[in-house]
Protein backbone atom coordinates (compact mmCIF):
# COMPACT_ATOMS: atom_id res chain seq x y z
CA UNK A 1 0.00 0.00 0.00
CA UNK A 2 1.02 3.73 -0.88
CA UNK A 3 1.79 5.96 1.89
CA UNK A 4 -1.11 8.04 1.13
CA UNK A 5 -3.53 6.86 4.26
CA UNK A 6 -6.72 8.19 1.99
CA UNK A 7 -6.02 5.75 -1.44
CA UNK A 8 -6.02 2.14 -1.49
CA UNK A 9 -3.04 0.33 -3.56
CA UNK A 10 -5.64 -0.11 -6.46
CA UNK A 11 -6.00 3.80 -6.56
CA UNK A 12 -8.53 5.71 -5.34
CA UNK A 13 -10.52 6.71 -2.56
CA UNK A 14 -10.63 4.41 0.41
CA UNK A 15 -13.20 3.88 3.84
CA UNK A 16 -10.98 5.79 7.00
CA UNK A 17 -12.92 3.25 8.97
CA UNK A 18 -12.39 -0.31 7.68
CA UNK A 19 -10.11 1.11 4.64
CA UNK A 20 -11.84 -0.87 1.93
CA UNK A 21 -11.46 0.69 -1.51
CA UNK A 22 -14.49 3.09 -2.15
CA UNK A 23 -14.80 2.50 -5.35
CA UNK A 24 -16.27 -1.04 -4.62
CA UNK A 25 -18.37 -0.40 -1.64
CA UNK A 26 -19.47 3.33 -1.83
CA UNK A 27 -23.22 4.11 -1.23
CA UNK A 28 -25.86 6.58 -1.55
CA UNK A 29 -29.38 6.30 -0.45
CA UNK A 30 -32.09 8.51 0.82
CA UNK A 31 -33.61 8.11 4.38
CA UNK A 32 -36.58 9.27 5.67
CA UNK A 33 -36.12 10.90 9.04
CA UNK A 34 -38.76 9.77 11.58
CA UNK A 35 -41.44 12.50 11.84
CA UNK A 36 -42.60 14.29 14.69
CA UNK A 37 -45.94 16.19 14.34
CA UNK A 38 -44.47 19.17 16.02
CA UNK A 39 -41.02 19.21 13.52
CA UNK A 40 -41.49 17.09 10.03
CA UNK A 41 -38.57 16.66 8.48
CA UNK A 42 -37.72 15.64 4.92
CA UNK A 43 -35.54 12.90 3.65
CA UNK A 44 -31.99 13.54 3.77
CA UNK A 45 -28.92 12.16 1.31
CA UNK A 46 -26.41 10.03 3.29
CA UNK A 47 -23.03 8.47 1.81
CA UNK A 48 -21.14 5.89 3.46
CA UNK A 49 -18.79 2.63 3.01
CA UNK A 50 -21.20 -0.23 2.03
CA UNK A 51 -18.57 -2.36 4.09
CA UNK A 52 -18.80 -1.19 7.00
CA UNK A 53 -21.53 1.25 7.39
CA UNK A 54 -19.42 4.42 8.33
CA UNK A 55 -21.32 7.63 7.11
CA UNK A 56 -18.67 9.36 4.79
CA UNK A 57 -19.18 13.22 4.66
CA UNK A 58 -22.08 16.00 5.74
CA UNK A 59 -25.66 14.66 5.47
CA UNK A 60 -27.02 17.58 3.53
CA UNK A 61 -30.68 18.49 3.95
CA UNK A 62 -33.26 18.55 0.84
CA UNK A 63 -36.23 20.08 0.04
CA UNK A 64 -39.43 18.07 0.32
CA UNK A 65 -41.60 17.44 -2.66
CA UNK A 66 -44.57 19.98 -2.82
CA UNK A 67 -47.89 18.64 -2.13
CA UNK A 68 -48.78 19.00 -5.63
CA UNK A 69 -46.02 20.12 -8.00
CA UNK A 70 -48.68 20.96 -10.68
CA UNK A 71 -50.07 23.83 -8.88
CA UNK A 72 -47.99 27.25 -8.49
CA UNK A 73 -47.26 26.89 -4.91
CA UNK A 74 -45.97 23.65 -6.12
CA UNK A 75 -43.95 24.87 -9.17
CA UNK A 76 -42.41 27.86 -6.58
CA UNK A 77 -41.27 25.05 -4.30
CA UNK A 78 -39.77 22.71 -6.83
CA UNK A 79 -38.08 26.58 -8.12
CA UNK A 80 -36.74 27.19 -4.49
CA UNK A 81 -35.44 24.27 -4.26
CA UNK A 82 -33.39 24.38 -7.72
CA UNK A 83 -32.20 27.99 -6.31
CA UNK A 84 -31.13 26.24 -2.93
CA UNK A 85 -29.33 23.40 -4.65
CA UNK A 86 -27.68 26.25 -6.44
CA UNK A 87 -26.65 27.64 -3.16
CA UNK A 88 -25.41 24.40 -1.69
CA UNK A 89 -23.18 24.22 -5.06
CA UNK A 90 -21.66 27.84 -4.02
CA UNK A 91 -20.98 26.98 -0.43
CA UNK A 92 -23.30 27.57 1.99
CA UNK A 93 -26.24 25.21 3.21
CA UNK A 94 -29.27 27.40 4.18
CA UNK A 95 -30.91 24.53 6.08
CA UNK A 96 -32.88 27.58 7.93
CA UNK A 97 -34.43 28.11 4.83
CA UNK A 98 -34.86 24.36 3.96
CA UNK A 99 -36.51 23.63 7.59
CA UNK A 100 -39.13 26.23 7.20
CA UNK A 101 -39.89 24.81 3.18
CA UNK A 102 -40.39 21.16 4.41
CA UNK A 103 -42.32 22.78 7.96
CA UNK A 104 -44.65 24.99 5.81
CA UNK A 105 -44.24 25.00 1.99
CA UNK A 106 -42.44 27.43 0.30
CA UNK A 107 -45.04 29.95 -0.10
CA UNK A 108 -46.35 29.88 3.59
CA UNK A 109 -42.95 30.04 4.45
CA UNK A 110 -41.87 32.90 1.81
CA UNK A 111 -44.70 35.21 3.22
CA UNK A 112 -44.18 34.39 7.33
CA UNK A 113 -40.81 35.43 6.78
CA UNK A 114 -42.17 38.46 5.26
CA UNK A 115 -44.76 39.00 7.68
CA UNK A 116 -41.59 38.68 10.66
CA UNK A 117 -39.41 40.79 8.88
CA UNK A 118 -36.70 37.78 9.17
CA UNK A 119 -33.99 37.77 6.75
CA UNK A 120 -32.78 34.07 5.90
CA UNK A 121 -28.94 33.51 6.85
CA UNK A 122 -27.90 33.07 3.53
CA UNK A 123 -29.59 36.44 2.18
CA UNK A 124 -26.44 38.17 3.07
CA UNK A 125 -24.12 35.63 2.72
CA UNK A 126 -25.39 35.36 -1.42
CA UNK A 127 -25.33 38.90 -1.57
CA UNK A 128 -21.89 39.01 -0.43
CA UNK A 129 -20.75 36.28 -2.73
CA UNK A 130 -22.79 38.30 -5.72
CA UNK A 131 -25.12 35.93 -6.24
CA UNK A 132 -28.19 37.88 -5.50
CA UNK A 133 -30.09 35.67 -8.13
CA UNK A 134 -30.57 32.99 -5.86
CA UNK A 135 -32.16 34.41 -3.26
CA UNK A 136 -36.07 34.25 -1.99
CA UNK A 137 -36.03 38.05 -2.23
CA UNK A 138 -34.89 38.00 -6.02
CA UNK A 139 -37.44 35.41 -6.94
CA UNK A 140 -40.48 36.38 -5.36
CA UNK A 141 -41.26 39.26 -7.37
CA UNK A 142 -40.78 37.57 -10.54
CA UNK A 143 -43.73 38.20 -12.61
CA UNK A 144 -44.51 34.20 -12.14
CA UNK A 145 -45.21 34.56 -9.05
CA UNK A 146 -47.59 37.28 -8.95
CA UNK A 147 -50.66 35.27 -8.04
CA UNK A 148 -48.98 33.92 -5.34
CA UNK A 149 -47.86 36.85 -3.32
CA UNK A 150 -49.44 40.27 -2.66
CA UNK A 151 -48.04 43.34 -4.27
CA UNK A 152 -46.86 44.48 -0.27
CA UNK A 153 -45.23 40.82 -0.25
CA UNK A 154 -43.33 41.48 -3.35
CA UNK A 155 -42.54 45.25 -2.88
CA UNK A 156 -41.16 43.88 0.60
CA UNK A 157 -38.86 41.40 -1.02
CA UNK A 158 -37.47 44.02 -3.58
CA UNK A 159 -37.01 46.73 -0.77
CA UNK A 160 -35.37 43.70 1.43
CA UNK A 161 -32.68 42.67 -1.02
CA UNK A 162 -32.02 46.27 -1.89
CA UNK A 163 -31.47 46.45 1.32
CA UNK A 164 -29.40 43.67 1.91
CA UNK A 165 -27.03 44.71 -1.37
CA UNK A 166 -26.81 48.63 0.06
CA UNK A 167 -26.62 48.26 3.59
CA UNK A 168 -25.03 51.73 3.64
CA UNK A 169 -27.49 53.25 1.97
Amino acid sequence: MSGDVGASAAGGPICPNCRQPLRETFRSEQVAAVDMPEAPRAPTNVTYCGACGWTLGGLRPEVADPEDASTLAGQFQLRCRELILETIEAGFTPGVWIGLINTMGAVEAAKDLLSRGQVLPVTPWLVEHGRTELTMEHELPQTRWAELFTDEERAEATRRLASASNPDA
